[in-house]
């Protein structure tokens, strides 16, 4: 059974391949869970980076113009399209003497974590640059055309909402994520390349010597971390620049005592809330049991379904074709929380518009008139905090009208967009399956996954004149 997951970039195509794999790939999962703990950590530190350089921009009383805008990290929301709330005074610094002395403070305690920051990305490969390295100063670049990194965190302008953005070329060896690999490659040799950098952490040691050092690292500074999420003038600096980081995918500053301990073990939701680029395609194995089969005699039978999950950014899109031969099913992911947020490869399109897009276009195409549908309305939670905080979905999308501001009339609106389409633009008549998510929540994604599982079985049966 072949199964492809589609969608735009940050759409939860990897969360939703996690959870297929946390479900049914339960001894592999739990092999590798662990390897994962880098990646926590650097999602951890990259979160904490945009605190400081946000708070570095608010003191030197930084404006923001759309050409510093051009680049961006994941773990920033990409936000509203509209700016004018936040462009009038995000150049006046509002800090009492007592207040920049303080918080000044952190900048130097907490300085040790940018070199934290520069093993894990080395550590971790290609997989760890959402875009063109945030640290390169424009035209610096080796002879070979190899990216030069800066130990500077990156810095607070690209953790804005924008109103203009643009995808950057990744350059690096593309890295390919499958099954028991992560344990090989998180120990890859990366120790000459640390090195040669001279990032100043003890590399001799090897990946061993290397872990100790981010853990204990993390460990020294997790109060300071705290402090600084916590206090509430820095909240208010996030608020004032438009940050808004409890949205995003790599979100752990909640989790600062667990995550910046010494004995910190990943747990399946960390694992799955995580956020590493997909960089080509990551292809599955997994054995999923169809329960519903009643012809063998010895219980429910195992197939082998083989799962692809893609780079969803438009520049990536192209590589999608050669997949759709022979797919048995497609499940699109269409972020529904991205209402009032743009592209970051072209700063004109509304990321929901281009969901809706790419759903027509899939569900038009004649290669896949015999494929299974399934449509992911995704990020449902995030979409219910964002209308309750007030932003108006009719302001972004104008068809609504004068519907409620309210998640289940705006989600119902929504289906029935997809739906529609589904309708109207297949050439054949066929199922179409729509389901809500919130695919960082395991467990209601798992009940999620059991349906999916029962209508694909369903439909090639159907298919193969059985039912």
């Amino acid at each position: 059974m072949k199964i492809l997951l589609l969608g735009q970039s940050e759409s939860g195509k990897s969360t939703t391949l996690k959870n297929f794999r946390l479900a049914y790939a339960r001894d592999e999962w739990e092999a590798e869970k662990a390897s994962w703990r880098a990646v926590i950590q650097l999602n951890l530190v990259r979160c904490i980076a945009s605190i400081l350089n946000a708070l570095q921009a608010e003191i030197n009383g930084d404006s923001l113009s759309a050409s510093e805008l051009d680049d961006i990290d994941s773990l920033a929301s990409r936000g509203s399209i509209d700016m004018t709330a936040n462009d009038n005074d995000s150049n006046v610094s509002e800090f009492s003497p007592e207040e920049l002395q303080y918080l000044q403070t952190f900048r130097l305690r907490l300085a040790p974590l940018r070199r934290v920051e520069m093993v894990l990305r080395f550590k971790l490969g290609a997989g760890t640059e959402e875009i063109k390295s945030m640290e390169e100063s424009p035209g610096s670049s080796s002879d070979s055309g190899q990216e030069i990194y800066s130990t500077e965190a990156p810095d607070a302008k690209y953790f804005v909402r924008l109103r203009k953005s643009r995808q950057k070329r990744i350059q690096g060896d593309e890295m390919v994520v499958r099954g028991l690999r992560w344990r090989e490659l998180l120990s890859s040799n990366r120790k000459r390349s640390l090195s040669e950098h001279n990032i100043g952490m003890d590399t001799k040691g090897g990946p061993d010597a290397m872990d100790v050092d981010v853990v204990e690292t993390l460990a020294a500074c997790r109060e300071d971390m705290k402090l600084l999420w916590q206090n509430q003038t820095m909240r208010s600096v996030l608020k004032k620049r438009g940050i808004e980081m409890e949205n995003n995918a790599g979100f752990f500053l909640n989790d600062i005592d667990r995550i910046a301990s010494t004995s910190y073990i990943p747990s399946d939701d960390d694992v799955v809330r995580s956020r590493l680029r997909t960089l080509g395609v990551q292809e599955y194995r997994i054995n999923v049991v169809d329960q519903s089969n009643t012809f063998n005699k010895n219980g429910p039978s195992g197939r082998e379904w083989i799962l692809y999950d893609v780079g969803g950014s438009r520049t990536m899109r192209r590589a999608w074709i050669p997949f759709f031969e022979d797919v048995n099913a497609i499940i699109f992911l269409a972020p529904v929380s991205c209402f009032d947020e743009v592209l970051l490869e072209d700063s004109s399109i509304n990321r929901l518009n281009d969901s809706v897009a790419l759903w027509k276009a899939i569900i038009s195409s004649k290669l896949l008139q015999k494929t299974t549908m399934i449509c992911f309305l995704n990020k449902c939670d995030i979409l219910k905090r964002k209308l309750k905080s007030g932003t108006r979905f009719a302001r972004y999308v104008r068809e609504y009208g004068d519907r409620p501001n309210d998640i289940t009339p705006v989600v119902k609106y929504i289906k029935e967009r997809f739906r529609n389409i589904a309708i109207k633009y297949s050439i054949e008549k066929r199922t179409t399956y729509i389901y809500t998510t919130s695919v960082t929540d395991t467990k209601a994604t798992a009940a999620t996954l059991q349906s999916v599982r029962d209508s694909i079985f369903r439909t090639n049966l159907s298919s193969a004149q059985m039912v």
